[in-house]
């Protein structure tokens, strides 16, 4: 009986929570973001960013804030700077402010107990142990739409408008909030809008070019040689690009 051999080199990249090191077709947002946050590495403190990436589901928001964050935190600690990037999903939270607040605040203390504490306490408490740890962090927000939805415009002015209670002090809370579609936006009033709108990422459609493209470098990384047909890969470029450009379905197909 002849042995079972796995078609796969390492199964764990067709992942949905792998962060490939490398972006196909995404250079140019990865470069822009590396831009818009510059700052943290050469003056840290001296102001704070709110960054919008917005984008149709599959066109790489998700993946790009985290291969970010994970570049932005290896740089600036080789540079001596303790910086931490906290990736949260509104929509898994159920967009309360308070849960994921509680979330940011438990990444610099675990045991931080749940109750007691009101939204804007956590928000006070999360800037204290910054201070206290000499730490930043850049907060992104995945699926802010569950955030507008549930908790308005207050929260929002809450998050984006923090540092301006903090005259003289270290600006050390960034954002990145991640949505689809920037009509959502609508829902704010005026002044929180438009400290949202001043630097935003765009992501368009992959084309079927593109998504050959991904879908042929995920191919290499977690298959074995010569085991998925280039015919197999234009065919599933061509699912995904017939459900909006979607890179993330793609994968799940190749799995």
């Amino acid at each position: 009986m002849s042995q079972y051999k796995s078609v796969f080199k390492d199964e764990t990249k067709l992942d949905i929570n792998y962060v490939p090191y490398k972006l196909p077709h995404r250079d140019r947002e990865l470069r822009l973001l590396t831009e818009f946050f510059s700052f943290i590495l050469h003056a840290p403190g001296k102001m704070a960013q709110r960054i919008v990436i917005a984008g149709d589901v599959g066109s790489g928001k998700t993946v790009l804030s985290q291969r970010f964050g994970m570049n932005a935190t290896r740089e600036a600690e080789k540079r001596g700077i303790n910086l931490h990037y906290v990736h949260v999903n509104c929509r898994e939270y159920r967009g309360s402010l308070f849960l994921i607040l509680y979330h940011a605040v438990s990444v610099f203390h675990p045991s931080f107990p749940k109750r007691g504490y009101s939204a804007e306490e956590l928000l006070q408490i999360l800037l204290q142990v910054l201070d206290e740890q000499d730490a930043y962090v850049i907060l992104t927000l995945d699926e802010f739409e569950s955030l507008i939805e549930r908790e308005g415009t207050e929260a929002v002015y809450k998050l984006t408008r923090l540092q301006e209670t903090r005259v003289n002090k270290p600006q050390r809370l960034s954002l990145i909030c991640v949505m689809r579609n920037l009509k959502i936006l609508e829902k704010l009033d005026a002044s929180t809008r438009s400290t949202l709108q001043s630097n935003v990422i765009h992501l368009e459609k992959y084309s079927k070019r593109q998504l050959v493209d991904i879908l042929s470098d995920r191919v290499s990384l977690a298959f074995k040689p010569l085991t998925v047909p280039e015919d197999t890969v234009s065919l599933i470029a061509d699912i995904a690009s017939s459900e909006g450009g979607n890179a993330r379905f793609g994968i799940e197909l190749l799995w």
